[in-house]
Formats: C-alpha cells, sequence, structure tokens
C-alpha cells in the first residue's frame, strides 16, 4: 500500500487532528496505508512529532495567531516551503507516495509538489474557503481565490468534499471552470443530503464529511443518560466573535431561565468574554477547552446541542457542522436556524427545532419546548440516532474514502 502524506495548517488546542482529518487518516491506516500529516502548530509548542494510533504527526512550529489573516498570508509561505522539502525527502526512500491536502491554503503547495515529483494529488476540501474569507478581504480578492480553486482542481486526482453544499460548487467547479457559481445552489445542495451511496462511489468526486463514527457513540451508553435534573444544552466548537455563531446571545437568552444550563466549551478570541460573562450568570458555564475524545460523552450527557449560525456568511448558511452529525449520533436533538441548509435538513427530517436568527425570543420558545416535552425530546433525538445508524455514519464515508483512494490509484497506475 501507499505511504500517505497530508498537509494541514491547524491542529487542535493541545497539538491534535481535528476530528475529521484524524478519522480520516485512520480510515487509510485500515486500508493498509500508512500515513504522515505534516501540520502546522500554531501555538509553537510541544513535540516535533506525535505518534498516534493512525500514524504520526510531523509539526511546523511557528507561532501565528489563527484570528489573523495579514499575519497567516505571510508565513504560510514558509509552511508550504517546509512541506514541500519534507515530501521529497520522503521520495528519495519512498516510491509509492500519494499527497493528501486539506483545503485551499495548502492546495497550491499540493499542485506544485505533486507536479514537481510526479505523485498523484487528493485535495480535501473542508469548506468553501473563498467564501469564508469574503469578510475578511475584498469581494475581488474573494472571487480570484474562487477562480484560482477552479483552475488548480485540474491537477486532482481526486477529490473529497466535506458537505453537501461543496459536493456541488466543486462538481460545478470541474464543470465550468472560473465560471462555475461561487456558492452551490441551495436546492442541489439539499438533494445531495438523499443521494444513494452508490453516487459517491468509484468517482474522482466524492462527499465525505463530518459524519461521526457511532462505537464512539455507544447506544447502551446513551440509554444509560443520567438525568441530573436540569435541562443541559451544549455548545462545543470554535469561539470566534465572526461569524457569530450566537454564543453570547444565547448565554443572554438563558440567563433568566429557570430549570437550564447552558455548557459551552471550545477555543478561540471569543474565550475571555465569554469567562467574564459565565462570572455574572449562574447557569452559563464556560467547561474550558474539550479533548475530541470527550466530545462525544459530553454530547450523549447533554439534553439538546445548540448550533446557531448568523445565516448572512456563506459558509455557514450552508455548512453541515460537526455539531449535526455529534448531535445525531448521541440521540440529542439539534436546536439550529431556519435560514441554514442544515436548519432545512434538521425541520425535514424531525431531528431538532428551528428558529429564526437573531429572535432570540423564539429560540427561547424553542428551549421552553424541550425543557417540558420529554416526550418530544426523546422522539427527536430518537429519530437523528436512527438516521445516523442509516445515512450518516463514518462507515458510509469510509466507504467513500476507499473507493476514491482505488481510482486515485487506477489512474495513477494508467498514467504511469
Amino acid at each position: 500500500m501507499s505511504l500517505v502524506i497530508m498537509v494541514r495548517t491547524r491542529l487542535t488546542t493541545g497539538g491534535f487532528a481535528e476530528p475529521v482529518v484524524a478519522d480520516t487518516a485512520k480510515s487509510l491506516s485500515k486500508m493498509g496505508h500508512r500515513v504522515i500529516l505534516l501540520a502546522w502548530d500554531r501555538t509553537a509548542k510541544g513535540e516535533e512529532t506525535v505518534t498516534t494510533d493512525w500514524g504520526t504527526i510531523w509539526k511546523y512550529q511557528e507561532k501565528c495567531s489563527l484570528n489573523n489573516p495579514l499575519n497567516f498570508a505571510r508565513k504560510l509561505p514558509g509552511f508550504l516551503r517546509w512541506s514541500t522539502w519534507q515530501i521529497l525527502a520522503f521520495q528519495r526512500i519512498e516510491k509509492d507516495i500519494i499527497l493528501h491536502y486539506h483545503d485551499l491554503d495548502t492546495l497550491i503547495g499540493g499542485v506544485f509538489t505533486s507536479k514537481l515529483g510526479e505523485m498523484p494529488l487528493v485535495y480535501d476540501c473542508h469548506e468553501n474557503y473563498p467564501g469564508l474569507v469574503k469578510g475578511a478581504i475584498s469581494k475581488g480578492g474573494a472571487t480570484i481565490l474562487h477562480k484560482l480553486e477552479a483552475y488548480l482542481l485540474n491537477y486532482c486526482s481526486g477529490i473529497m468534499a466535506a458537505g453537501p453544499a461543496g459536493y456541488v460548487r466543486l462538481s460545478d467547479m470541474l464543470k465550468f471552470g472560473a465560471k462555475a457559481p461561487f456558492n452551490a445552489n441551495e436546492e442541489e445542495a439539499f438533494k445531495v443530503l438523499s443521494k444513494p451511496q452508490s453516487d459517491f462511489l468509484n468517482s474522482r468526486v466524492t462527499r465525505v464529511g463530518n459524519a461521526k463514527r457511532l462505537e464512539a457513540y455507544p447506544i447502551n451508553r446513551i440509554e444509560k443518560k443520567n438525568d441530573n435534573g436540569k435541562f443541559r444544552l451544549l455548545y462545543i466548537g470554535v469561539l470566534e466573535k465572526h461569524p457569530s455563531r450566537g454564543i453570547l446571545e444565547t448565554a443572554i437568552t438563558i440567563n433568566k431561565m429557570k430549570g437550564i444550563q447552558f455548557d459551552i466549551g471550545g477555543f478561540g478570541t471569543l474565550v475571555p468574554t465569554l469567562k467574564k460573562v459565565c462570572d455574572k450568570m449562574t447557569n452559563v458555564n464556560y467547561i474550558g477547552s474539550i479533548h475530541p475524545d470527550n466530545v462525544p460523552l459530553q454530547t450523549i450527557e447533554s439534553d439538546a446541542v445548540l448550533m446557531a449560525l448568523d445565516p448572512k456568511n456563506d459558509n455557514n448558511r450552508m455548512s453541515a457542522p460537526n455539531k449535526l452529525f455529534e448531535a445525531m449520533s448521541a440521540g440529542v436533538p439539534i436546536i439550529t436556524c431556519k435560514e441554514l441548509l442544515m436548519g432545512q435538513f434538521v425541520d425535514n427530517e424531525e431531528i431538532g427545532l428551528t428558529f429564526e436568527w437573531g429572535k432570540w425570543d423564539r429560540l427561547k420558545a424553542s428551549l421552553m419546548k424541550l425543557i417540558y416535552d420529554k416526550e418530544l425530546r426523546q422522539r427527536l433525538g430518537n429519530r437523528g440516532r436512527k438516521l445516523a445508524e442509516k445515512t450518516h455514519n463514518w462507515e458510509k464515508c469510509e466507504e467513500r474514502i476507499e473507493s476514491l483512494y482505488r481510482y486515485v490509484k487506477n489512474k495513477s497506475t494508467l498514467q504511469a
């Protein structure tokens, strides 16, 4: 089998790979591939190499704030150069290497290294990067990134899209190039959620996304969940001011409610403000940065998961984030916004409740409904779990990854 070298510009707190990156690496390791992750440790702390159950993380240790795009842009070439040198060094002793680059911020380096070393390249696209940075740079700059991504896709042997919108957007780019729409069509993206498994196999483009390993969410543990007497709303994730996830607004909404506690975990620039807010509110708690391995139990022990996102942001509006699949796998209802693609899915599948962004009184009404109607809470959670078991689980994603790698290997053999 091959040596798979992944490249990623970030790690989680503590220097760990993000859950979807680690899950992909575990699946590749299970298939017999050896996996190395070349990752930028922006805290520049800890060991330079870390051994995991799926392979090894090699860290590029250069301090760079997660919320300083200009500093990131200045330092990015250094990371890409370092990654290329590491890969070329491996190529001296390894004949069969597949490159696996994560997101657009690494892709130009991936294409360069792939062409230089004549190695196949898999592009793992977690988000609409031009849409993500549109607020931080000019609209013209975002359009240039969109066109660049469309051009670079021509040099990718295989493409992995994280969500339904990404799958549609990248498929359109392969068909229409730089003339493809900046964002996916909402109706087409929604249809992707119900596509059969066969549509994602034996193809250059597949959809993997944030589905979870159900063994991490055992059904016997869900059935034995403790009732602590209070309704527990949970959010674990990125804590940044922009784009807003409605965390502070939710805290203010819950502050005057009885019989509920709001537990918030994660990391980001919002944390100092959040800690001050929590000091003034008895039923809102900051529980710190949670290790990815502890997220399943935290989610199972909650009564609902919050995933409010400002729909003005393109990425927010069309995303299918971790929280959705964590809640489904844990058999817990999710509360999100009607305007989101995720909100349409939640309403359509009856796996949670939705409210209109900015109307925090509607959020309060949704919470009250779940607090006082345990049967509704149970029914929504059970539907989510059954949907995860049937369709939205990592086993399905693993089959897609295996199929994509077979496609890439076969294509590489034919071109040799």
